[in-house]
């Protein structure tokens, strides 16, 4: 339903920009804003409901009721709008998810303030202006209501000057600025005034403080600080049509810098260099353009890749890299993987480019709102293995009649991975997006089509092993990474830790930036999270709960989500709710654990196999359309013994195995209370290589590591005698110990 709403909604924008410009008026309210002083709670008019209204347009009366209806009734629920990714939107309160949830997260429902009509990017709740009144008055959301006539706080406000000194750091880094803007090799050769335009500054952060908390200690640093780029995330300026005469308590704010206000501003500071050069990085920075404000900055470590942080941590209103580039004339639009591809991309091409806000391959609802309004979109992320298939995903998602996929390495395996690394290495990037080439059928191919996948595929077979294990190397001379459109099968003795490892896997894809789906039927999420924090962490948090908030907030930021079921469920609802999140959170691994408990009281007698198999068949077809990787955990047969377990010891028919790409058992290694495991891979269709990896289980991280195989030991048998031993009885002594060792090597 989401997903049709979308479309049709795109389509509806794309008539109306065809119609004439007296017709439509997508950007008109925006001039109706009152001032920030206004928001921010300082004195105004007697009466704030005497304003002139924003949502007043010439388009007749009943957009003019909708809008008196839409106003009235967030100022009697005391809501804070934030204003969204298009003119004409509102980010509000949720009537269905918002109670129980904090202030931070309750406002994901997307309100168009001409129709009324809203959607929830959250739990998807969807309908027109009727359905978000009746759903508010139910008593879960009036119970969220404050009593007083207080309105809830707004988002955290940046300082302009605080921007303007990060923007001044970078200006004044001669290392940094030098390798950002210099023409030599090895250097990226941005221009100063691209960069401006964007906002990019310099920040220092000090490694042994876990988050930001300090602005002032951000622009200025301190003496274990290291360099940092920091990325600002634009979007509308807060709407504030129905604020209270009251001014309301803001949240608590991050400490800002002393109020002195830099003499020079960027775009003074630059203003001597490329006079002769007409490009269309020229133009107003984003100090200059009132109708935008910055909502988050990211911070990305200029030595250190791992180190990246967000202010204010929490996203309280949706913003892109880049959003305050494209006029409201603009009709394309490129999306990147990367801030700087993003700033390369428009340098050159002088197209509005703005990047993915969560990781190179992930396109949420918010950013796909964003862009709806253009007609055509150059999707350029990194030109490999997993950035083609990305591209692909979000084009589907985007629509692909309107949608180029952009390659910068264009069959060439030397050539350059992204667009700001072709800059530095003197490719044209004008030609190479005119290069670009729409998605093609998924149905029908010919071997053109599939030439240069081939080529690639012969001529890189490292770049096609799939996202590797950064926790169990061993595992990838054998499995050769998690692929994407492959099924896997995870089996073991009851016990033997499978829930451990394939949580621990998964966490680890997903710090790469695979987007993971868990379905645990078998163990509640609330705990199965708690178990994941830690392997985060690393650590147990329970011992110490001052870090919990911490590390939650860390956990936050990965793009883990979970299904909410549990116990016997029917798989076409599972596969529904698959399907919507493939499409909603662009997931690429999906964790069923476990077979059994989801298919418990399906069926039952010998029906139960037949269930079991059109499950397992049914798996393997999505992920082949859907182009994820599904891991089904299944248990063994009852009557397995606890050593030698093969394929054929899993539970089920032949066809668990044979729909499956891959088949990994879980072992016991020693004695039941050993913590050495081994994972054993008995079946692998993508080259065939098998073995074994042994991993032992360290409580203090809650997680396996992986270590050397185990030395085999020779047993030993004593045989008592009242005598010597004659020459045979010695002999035969020898042959029975070598058999029992053999048979303890088994194990």
């Amino acid at each position: 339903m989401l997903r049709t709403g979308l479309v049709r909604a795109a389509a509806a924008r794309r008539l109306a920009r065809r119609q004439p410009l007296g017709a439509r008026q997508p950007w008109r309210w925006l001039a109706t804003l009152q001032p920030e002083a206004e928001l921010l709670g300082k004195p105004s008019s007697p009466d704030p409901w005497t304003k002139p209204d924003p949502f007043r347009h010439s388009c007749g009366s009943s957009n003019e009721k909708v809008s008196h209806s839409i106003r009235e009734f967030l100022q009697s629920t005391r809501q804070r709008p934030r204003a969204g990714l298009q003119p004409d939107e509102l980010v509000v309160k949720c009537p269905t998810c918002s109670p129980g949830k904090p202030r931070r997260l309750a406002y994901s429902a997307h309100l168009n303030t001409e129709t009324g009509a809203f959607v929830c990017t959250s739990c998807f709740e969807q309908g027109p202006w009727e359905k978000y009144q009746e759903l508010a008055m139910r008593r879960n959301f009036q119970n969220t209501i404050p009593k007083t006539r207080v309105s809830d706080p707004p988002p955290f406000e940046f300082a302009e000057h605080t921007l303007e000194q990060l923007r001044a750091n970078l200006n004044q880094h001669e290392e940094i600025f030098a390798a950002l803007t210099g023409q030599d090799k090895g250097q990226l050769r941005l221009r100063p005034e691209a960069l401006a335009r964007y906002g990019v500054g310099l920040g220092f952060i000090d490694t042994e403080i876990p988050e930001i908390t300090d602005m002032k200690a951000l622009v200025e640093g301190s003496d274990h600080a290291v360099p940092c780029l920091v990325f600002p995330r634009t979007a509308f300026r807060t709407n504030s049509f129905i604020e209270n005469n009251t001014p309301s308590p803001a949240a608590k704010p991050l400490q800002q810098p002393d109020s002195r206000r830099l003499s020079r501003t960027i775009s003074s500071m630059i203003s001597d260099t490329h006079h002769d050069e007409a490009s269309s990085a020229h133009g107003p920075v984003l100090a200059d353009l009132p109708e935008f404000r910055t909502v988050q900055l990211k911070v990305v470590g200029w030595n250190t890749a791992e180190l990246e942080m967000f202010v204010p941590v929490d996203e309280a209103q949706p913003g892109l890299f880049g959003f305050h580039i494209a006029g409201p004339d603009s009709s394309d639009v490129i999306l990147t993987g990367h801030e700087l591809d993003a700033v390369a991309a428009f340098q050159e091409t002088g197209i509005p480019a703005v990047s993915l806000p969560k990781g190179p391959y992930q396109l949420p609802l918010d950013a796909m709102r964003a862009l709806e309004r253009f007609e055509r979109i150059y999707v350029w992320l990194d030109d490999d293995h997993q950035g083609a298939e990305a591209a692909k995903l979000i084009s589907r998602k985007l629509g692909v009649d309107r949608c180029l996929i952009v390659r910068t390495q264009n069959g060439n395996p030397q050539g350059p991975r992204s667009a700001s690394i072709a800059l530095a290495r003197g490719y044209n990037l004008p030609e190479i997006i005119e290069q670009a080439q729409p998605v093609q059928h998924d149905k029908v191919l010919d071997f053109s089509a599939l030439r240069e996948a081939v080529k690639f595929e012969v001529t890189n077979p490292d770049l096609i092993r799939g996202v590797e294990s950064k926790d169990l190397p061993g595992w990838n001379a054998i499995y050769k990474g998690l692929r994407p459109g492959e099924l896997t099968i995870l089996s073991g003795p009851t016990g033997c830790g499978k829930t451990t490892v394939i949580s621990q896997m998964s966490l680890d894809f997903c710090k790469s930036g695979v987007s993971t789906l868990w379905g645990s039927f078998e163990i509640p999420n609330v705990r199965l999270a708690t178990r994941m924090m830690g392997q985060f962490a690393r650590r147990d948090i329970s011992s110490n709960p001052a870090e919990i908030d911490y590390w939650s907030r860390k956990f936050e930021q990965l793009p883990m989500y979970f299904l909410k079921f549990h116990g016997s469920t029917k798989p076409e609802t599972v596969l529904e709710t698959m399907r919507h999140a493939v499409y909603a959170y662009d997931v690429k691994h999906i964790v069923i654990d476990n077979l059994q408990f989801m298919m418990s009281m399906q069926a039952k007698g010998i029906d139960k196999y037949d269930a079991q198999d059109a499950a397992i068949a049914t798996f393997r077809q999505f992920a082949t359309e859907e182009n994820v990787h599904i891991t089904v955990v299944a248990h063994l047969r009852k009557d397995q013994p606890s050593t030698d377990v093969d394929i054929n010891a899993i539970f089920g028919s032949a066809k668990v195995t044979q729909e499956a790409d891959n088949v990994v058992i879980l072992q016991r290694y020693g004695n039941s209370d050993s913590k050495v495991r081994c994972i054993n891979v008995l079946k692998n269709r993508f080259d065939g290589t098998l073995g074994k990896v042994y991993i032992s289980y360290e409580p203090d991280t809650m997680a396996f590591k992986e270590i050397p195989p185990p030395r085999k030991r020779k047993a030993v048998k004593i045989i008592k005698t009242s005598g010597k031993l004659s020459m045979a009885d010695r002999l035969m002594a020898e042959v029975e110990a070598a058999t029992a060792s053999d048979d303890t090597d088994g194990m």
